[in-house]
């Protein structure tokens, strides 16, 4: 007995939508398509094993004397049937496809019109198309491309419109070239967008086996290019990305970019999601530069009101993230944009997920009264978060240590540092990366306490150290402290 599973037909028939098998038995039931009736036999006998195809009932004897009920089995003859039905399987999922790519449709009928040489109605789609894909250079996919292709058909068109025509004017000569030329540029634009576009993929990936070479490449390939070669939006775009990337992006460079993002791009109605992404490297970006340059904290800041304005910040769950929404706070409350901050989480509060809601409007609270001076309040706020997540947990076991240090209260902040470190050397589900950095938190404030103690310390080198440190919180709090410290 033969079982048909293992058929490529088969294969073909699982990736169908039942929509798409409805449509299929209406393709092969018409003699446009199929002339063979026991095709539509066939494809009967099979369908009704749809989606899984794993059934008794698809032995090939079974499902030849379903279509041929009088005859004996042949192997050869239901092997073409099979085959048959398989290549008309092919062409439709083949049809779907393209009839998914409007512009390639309009590409082949143009051309088939200049085949015909029916010019009017070649001039009219030409217009069409070209209408279609104007202005969406950040909407379209491969906008350049098509540029290139609605230029081919042009200069076809006009080709054909002049064979024969010993007397073309010297204005269809020169429209003529304009077309080469430009179909040139918009193909030339095609490959530096698509190159700027691997570039950006790899680094952002990291997936560079030799990073040294590859960042080379990225350098060669922009110093190769003239800035008259990125004046469209969407290279421009892409470039100064890859700049950001490479960190070889000047300030008023970076500020064109997040101009692009947060202004351009929603002007022409870009993908929001494209934009969230563009949105979050940005901010990745500040971050990095706000260790050196404190601007970029009020550039993150920006970012980030511009993200809550057009309520672009939605993850999978529909909610924002507990670490934006952290971020958020975390960036408002260091740079007092109090009013701005309570206004969003009284908008906001709701696009947060019910479940942290109460803990994000403790956290803000007690930011808000640590970097106002009301260290007490904050430790009050502190004292009735819950420890919904691991981060949360340690936001608020380094606040508080902060708090008491404040208030001087030496000997709950000792006692609160062992504890720190405990939590630290007993907690499985911290990433090492976060844990190196908690450490040295704990490291510095233990330094730092002792400094206060009378104990003696090497305060410039310790401000020397912290000053390298990239990714420590509160680092600016520490710097001050020391400051105070030296003075006294």
């Amino acid at each position: 007995m033969h079982l048909m599973i293992n058929t490529l037909l088969i294969d073909i028939l699982r990736t169908f939508s039942a929509e798409e098998i409805k449509k299929f038995r209406e393709m092969i039931s018409s003699p446009y398509f199929n002339k063979q009736t026991p095709l539509i036999k066939l494809f009967d006998q099979i369908k009704i094993y749809y989606p899984e195809f794993r059934n008794e009932g698809l032995r090939k004897e079974i499902v030849y004397s379903g279509i041929l009920p009088h005859k004996k089995y042949n192997y050869g003859s239901m092997k073409n049937l099979i085959f048959d039905l398989q290549k008309l399987a092919e062409k439709f999922i083949t049809d779907q496809e393209i009839q998914k790519n409007k512009f390639e449709l309009k590409k082949s009928l143009i051309n088939t019109l200049q085949s015909r040489k029916l010019n009017n109605l070649c001039e009219k789609n030409l217009k069409e198309l070209e209408k279609d894909i104007m202005g969406k250079e950040i909407i379209e996919k491969d906008y350049f491309l098509k540029l290139h292709f609605i230029n081919e058909l042009k200069i076809n068109n006009t080709f054909e419109s002049s064979k024969g025509n010993i007397n073309v004017s010297d204005k269809v000569r020169s429209e003529y070239l304009d077309l080469c030329f430009n179909s040139i540029k918009h193909l030339k634009k095609y490959y530096i967008l698509d190159a700027l576009r691997f570039y950006n993929y790899v680094i952002t990936n990291k997936i560079i086996p030799d990073t040294d070479k590859g960042i080379k490449d990225c350098e060669t390939f922009i110093s190769i290019y003239k800035d008259e070669d990125f004046e469209d939006t969407s290279l421009n775009l892409e470039l100064n990305f890859l700049k950001m990337n490479l960190g070889k992006i000047t300030e008023d460079e970076f500020l064109k970019f997040k101009k692009l993002v947060l202004t351009d791009l929603y002007e022409l109605k870009a993908d929001k999601s494209i934009i969230f992404a563009y949105s979050v490297y940005l901010i990745s970006y500040c971050r990095l530069k706000y260790k050196t340059d404190k601007i970029y904290l009020t550039y993150g800041l920006e970012i980030y009101k511009s993200m809550v304005m057009h309520e672009n910040f939605n993850d999978s769950s529909g909610y924002m993230s507990m670490i934006m929404a952290r971020n958020i706070i975390l960036i408002a409350t260091e740079l007092m944009e109090f009013e701005w901050c309570e206004s969003f989480l009284n908008s906001h509060l709701n696009r947060i997920h019910p479940d942290y809601r109460e803990s994000i409007v403790l956290f803000y609270n007690a930011f808000k009264n640590f970097r106002t001076g009301d260290f007490n309040n904050s430790l009050v706020f502190l004292s009735k978060m819950k420890s919904d997540d691991i981060f949360n947990k340690n936001y608020i076991k380094e606040l508080t240590i902060i708090n008491y240090f404040e208030l001087k209260y030496f000997d709950l902040l000792n006692e609160q540092l062992e504890t720190y470190k405990k939590f630290l050397a007993n907690n499985e589900s911290l990433p090492d990366s976060y844990k190196t950095e908690f450490y040295k938190f704990a490291a510095y404030m233990n330094k730092l306490f002792k400094s206060v103690s009378g104990k003696k310390a090497d305060l410039s080198f310790l401000k020397k150290q912290i000053l390298k440190e990239k990714e420590l919180l509160f680092k600016e709090w520490f710097i001050s402290k020391l400051e105070e410290t030296k003075k006294q």
